[in-house]
C-alpha cells in the first residue's frame, strides 16, 4: 500500500421618517413596550404577564412574548432598531424576546417549565427536544400542536413543505414549526481545477469515483512533480458524524436505507443490509490503495475539512452548502483552486439515489400552560396568522435584504447588502439571533450568488427527486435512549474496523450479532411499535 501522510422591499422617505418615530415611541415607553434581553426567569414572567393586559381585537398590536437562545456576546438593541421597529408595524406584532445564552438554554428551559414561566413562542433545537422535562410536559398536553390548523395557513405550510412536516412530528403531532435545513445537502466537495488539470469528468458511478480518487493520488493533480496529494479526507470519530461523512451517502446510493427503513412489516436498520456492507467494501478498496486519509476513524470533523483547506486533497464528505466556504478558506493556501459539488452518485444504468437530512433541526413551540401561556385558539391562531405572514415572499425579501437605504442599495435593479467595519452585513447584525425565531428557507437564491453558490442549490435541487428519507427521523425507542452511545459505538468501531482491514465480512457480522443482542433488536421492535402505531 502506497505510504502517504495524513496528513433582500423598499420604502420611502416617509415610511424611515415612520421608523424614527417609531423607535422613539417605542424609546418613550419603557421596558412595557421594548424587547427584552435579559436572562432571567423574572423577566420572561413579568413580559408574559403585560402580554396579556392587551386585547389584541381592539386594533393594538397583539403581543407575544419569545425566548431564543443567545449565540452572539450581545442581543442586539431592537429598541433602536429600523429593521424591527418595521417588521412589528408592518405585522401589527409587539415582540419581547427573552435571550439565554446558549450554554445554560437547556437548564432554563427544565427551570421555566417548573416555575411555569415559559413564554408563548420558544425554539427548541433537536437536543431540547429530548429534554424529560419538555417530554413530559408535551405528553400532558403542554403545548399547542398544530395540526388541526395548518391548511388554514397555507404560506406557511408550503414553505415549510409536507415531507418536513411528517419528518419533525413527534408522537404522530406536529409540535411547532420546524427550523428549516436543506434536505438534499449530504454529499461531497470536489477539487474541479484537479478534474480540470487531469482532464477528468465529473465523476456519476462508483467506478468513475475510484478513479478519480486514484488519479488525484497518483497523477499529480496540482502538477508539482511531487507526491503530495490524496483523494478523499473524511472523518468517523462519533457515531453521528455518518449522516454525512460518506458511509450514509454511499451506502445510500448503493440501495441501502438512509439509517432505517420499514419495510414488509419489519423495521430494518442499515447496519444489517448487504447495501452497507458493499459501501464498506468500496471505502476498504479505497483505503488499502492510500487514496483517502489513513487516520480517519481517529480524527475531528473540523481535522478533515483542515486536511481539505491545506491544498493537499482533492475531495472531502460533508455537507455541499459548505463548499463556498470550503473554497473560500482553500484559496488563502491555493489562489487558483477551484471547489465543485459531487454530482448524485448512481449504480451503471440507474438513478442517483440520495440520503436526505431530517429537513430541520429543532421546532419553534407554543406553550399551552403556565402565566406566559397563549392561552385561547383565538390568540394561537394570531401567532400562526405572523408566521404565516413572515412566510409570503415581501416579507420574506424583507428578512433577506431589509430597508433599502438603512440594509442594502439597489445597484443596476441589483439589492446588494451593506457591510459595517467587521465584515458583517448591517442586517445580520441588526436582526441578530433573531433570525432563529423567524421562518428562514433553508436556501435562498440572490443575484450576487457566486458560480459555486448557485451550483450548490442547483444540486440540492436537483436531488430532491432522488432523496431517501430516514424513517427513524421521528420515531421513540427507551432501549435507544437508554443504550444509544453503546450501540452506536459498536457499529461504529465494525464500520471503521472492516474498512481499515482488522475484521473481514465474518468479524463484521459477528459485530453486528453482538450489537443485535445488546439492544439492537429491542431498539427494532420499539421502532416498529412506534411506526405502526404513530406513523404507518
Amino acid at each position: 500500500m502506497k505510504e502517504k501522510r495524513q496528513g433582500k422591499r423598499s420604502k420611502t422617505a416617509m415610511l424611515i421618517s415612520l421608523l424614527l418615530v417609531l423607535a422613539m415611541a417605542l424609546t418613550a415607553c419603557g421596558n412595557s413596550n421594548s424587547t427584552t434581553t435579559s436572562t432571567s426567569s423574572e423577566s420572561a414572567e413579568n413580559t408574559g404577564t403585560e402580554a396579556k393586559e392587551t386585547d389584541a381585537g381592539n386594533g393594538e398590536a397583539f403581543k407575544i412574548t419569545m425566548m431564543q437562545e443567545l449565540y452572539s456576546d450581545a442581543a442586539p438593541d431592537y429598541a433602536n432598531n429600523a429593521w424591527f421597529a418595521y417588521l412589528q408595524e408592518e405585522l401589527n406584532v409587539e415582540l419581547s424576546i427573552n435571550f439565554v445564552p446558549t450554554s445554560t438554554y437547556v437548564d432554563k428551559i427544565t427551570t421555566y417549565i417548573a416555575s411555569n414561566t415559559l413564554p408563548m413562542v420558544f425554539t427548541a433545537r433537536s437536543d431540547v427536544l429530548q429534554n424529560n422535562n419538555l417530554i413530559m410536559s408535551m405528553e400532558s398536553d403542554g403545548f399547542w400542536t398544530l395540526d388541526d390548523y395548518l391548511a388554514d395557513y397555507p404560506n406557511l405550510y408550503e414553505f415549510v413543505g409536507a415531507q418536513t412536516w411528517e419528518n419533525s412530528k413527534i408522537n404522530g403531532k406536529n409540535y411547532g414549526i420546524p427550523r428549516l435545513r436543506i434536505l438534499a445537502r449530504n454529499g461531497a466537495i470536489i477539487r474541479q481545477d484537479w478534474l480540470d488539470n487531469l482532464e477528468l469528468d465529473m465523476p456519476e458511478t462508483f467506478d468513475e469515483l475510484y478513479e478519480v480518487l486514484r488519479a488525484f493520488t497518483e497523477d499529480d493533480p496540482d502538477g508539482n512533480g511531487v507526491d503530495d496529494t490524496y483523494g478523499l479526507t473524511t472523518a468517523y470519530e462519533v457515531a453521528a458524524n455518518r449522516s454525512w461523512n460518506g458511509i450514509q451517502t454511499l451506502a445510500v446510493a448503493f440501495g441501502a436505507p438512509n439509517g432505517w427503513v420499514y419495510a414488509d412489516g419489519e423495521m430494518v436498520p442499515d447496519y444489517g443490509t448487504e447495501e452497507y456492507l458493499t459501501a464498506l467494501q468500496y471505502l476498504r478498496k479505497i483505503y488499502e490503495n492510500g487514496y483517502m486519509n489513513l487516520d480517519f476513524g481517529e480524527i475531528t470533523a473540523n481535522t478533515r475539512y483542515e486536511y481539505f483547506q491545506q491544498g493537499s486533497y482533492g475531495m472531502v464528505f460533508g455537507v455541499i452548502d459548505d463548499a463556498n466556504n470550503q473554497q473560500e478558506n482553500l484559496v488563502q493556501v491555493v489562489p487558483d483552486a477551484q471547489c465543485a459539488v459531487l454530482a448524485a452518485l448512481h449504480k451503471e444504468g440507474e438513478d442517483p439515489l440520495c440520503n436526505a437530512t431530517a429537513g430541520f433541526n429543532g421546532l419553534l413551540m407554543f406553550t399551552k400552560f403556565g402565566s406566559n401561556a397563549i392561552e385561547t385558539e383565538d390568540d394561537l391562531r394570531k401567532i400562526l396568522s405572523f408566521y404565516d405572514s413572515l412566510c409570503k415572499e415581501d416579507m420574506q425579501d424583507f428578512i433577506g435584504y431589509g430597508i433599502e437605504g438603512v440594509h442594502h442599495e439597489v445597484i443596476d435593479g441589483v439589492k446588494t447588502l451593506f457591510y459595517n467595519d467587521q465584515g458583517k452585513t448591517v442586517l445580520s447584525v441588526d436582526v441578530g439571533d433573531f433570525s432563529q425565531l423567524l421562518p428562514i428557507a433553508a436556501f435562498t437564491r440572490r443575484p450576487t450568488d457566486t458560480a459555486l453558490i448557485t451550483s450548490v442549490f442547483d444540486a440540492a435541487d436537483e436531488r430532491e427527486a432522488y432523496l431517501v428519507n430516514d424513517v427513524s427521523t421521528n420515531l421513540k425507542s427507551d432501549t435507544k435512549n437508554e443504550l444509544s452511545s453503546e450501540l452506536d459505538t459498536i457499529m461504529m468501531d465494525a464500520s471503521v474496523k472492516f474498512i481499515v482491514g482488522t475484521i473481514d465480512e465474518a468479524g463484521y457480522l459477528n459485530e453486528y450479532a453482538k450489537w443485535l443482542a445488546q439492544g439492537g433488536e429491542d431498539v427494532i421492535k420499539e421502532f416498529k411499535a412506534y411506526y405502526e402505531e404513530y406513523i404507518q
